[in-house]
């Protein structure tokens, strides 16, 4: 009976078909979480700890700035702000010499590039350009109150670094006529500096991603799959009738729907061809199929006014067609979830060219469990 198909490049997505398949591989969707989840924690790893930034130590202090004229009636006191301490004044020779001179009383050297020169044998050195850059001067919100800190991958010398600018701040506040003073409130010593831990965030980022990435996979592939899993899928299809369901597991509903579906079918033919989609290099699989039937319809009046012939795919051996015509029809085995649909079609179209009656089409090798899932056979 004709059916109007647009064929399985154009057809709705069964989506209790695929949602169902989707649950038989929802396994995929924590899996690849999982190693999302890895890789991405990995990578979080890698980057701050393995390849991240070298351990470093900072020393703090806070100091209260006292301006020597009244704050009320000018604006100059906005001028002193982080900015200005950081880049301007610090670099100056009135506050880095005085650091410079503190630190040589503790046995540590500035030097003007890299390496330590041979005068001073095995001390501490540090250069010009690395001390200025360990060293930071910010105003957060009120410009009499600094916050400075002193930044290096040697604990003793970030403490050694603070203690000299604290001392030099304090001079630079007698000595300049801008200011009554700079006092230091408070110092703490050098503590390791350390990071947020963000690998939680990291971990559970690379599951979202890669669990929704696995599932537009899934979805893409449902979308492209052109295997055949429900009858009434195959009967839009194809516009071809569905005999049955050979289920690889023996089910006594689909097997009692089968044996009607061909009794009907082949009612009055003696001899029909049994031809496998997939059976493409021989007839090896169309004969596996054939057996199956023919177990299944043994005893009843299919079994035994018709004889079952297996056949590879027509294209396969040129006789084949010739055998066909002296068959009374051909039976269709349509391989459940395989993808060849494209043979399918391919083959009816063959099939009608050389005016082979299709008596039907059975999907074989089905799995019984998934059949009464869709179907909701409990």
């Amino acid at each position: 009976m004709e059916r109007g198909s647009k064929g399985h490049r154009e057809e709705t997505l069964n989506l209790r078909c695929f949602y169902l398949r989707l649950i038989r591989k929802i396994w995929i969707v924590p899996l690849a979480a999982v190693i999302g989840a890895a890789i991405c924690l990995g990578i979080y790893t890698l980057a701050t700890v393995t390849y991240g930034p070298a351990r470093s130590y900072r020393a703090e202090a806070r100091l209260y700035v006292s301006f020597a004229y009244d704050e009320n009636k000018g604006t100059l006191v906005d001028h002193y702000n982080a900015y200005t301490w950081q880049h301007m004044l610090m670099p100056t020779d009135d506050i880095l010499n005085p650091i410079i001179a503190e630190l040589e009383k503790e046995q540590i050297y500035v030097t003007e590039s890299d390496g330590l020169s041979a005068t001073y044998g095995d001390a501490k050195s540090i250069t010009k350009d690395e001390l200025l850059a360990s060293i930071n001067a910010d105003t957060p919100s009120d410009v009499r109150l600094m916050l400075l800190s002193a930044e290096n991958s040697d604990k003793e010398l970030a403490d050694s670094i603070l203690r000299a600018s604290v001392k030099s701040l304090e001079e630079y506040g007698s000595s300049n006529k801008a200011f009554d003073s700079i006092k230091c409130l408070s110092i703490d010593e050098a503590k390791l500096v350390t990071y947020s831990d963000r690998s939680f965030a990291a971990a559970v980022f690379g599951a979202i991603c890669a669990a929704v990435v696995a599932i537009l996979i899934m979805l893409l592939i449902a979308a492209i799959d052109d295997a055949i899993y429900i009858q009434e899928d195959a009967e839009k299809r194809y516009s071809v009738n569905v005999l049955g369901i050979q289920c690889k597991k023996a089910d006594d509903f689909f097997k009692n729907e089968l044996i009607a579906g061909l009794n009907k079918a082949t009612e009055g033919y003696t001899q029909v061809a049994v031809i496998s989609t997939d059976s493409v290099e021989d007839e090896k699989v169309s004969k596996a199929d054939t057996e199956a039937i023919s177990a299944i319809i043994s005893g009843t009046d299919a079994g035994a006014n018709v004889r079952l012939i297996p056949m590879a795919v027509p294209g396969t051996v040129l006789d084949n067609y010739r055998k066909i015509g002296t068959c009374d029809g051909v039976i269709l085995c349509v391989p459940f979830g395989t993808r060849n649909g494209a043979m399918t079609e391919h083959i009816l179209a063959q099939l009608k060219k050389h005016e082979c009656p299709v008596l039907g089409i059975v999907i074989a090798r089905a799995d019984s469990r998934f059949m009464r899932s869709y179907y909701g056979i409990k």
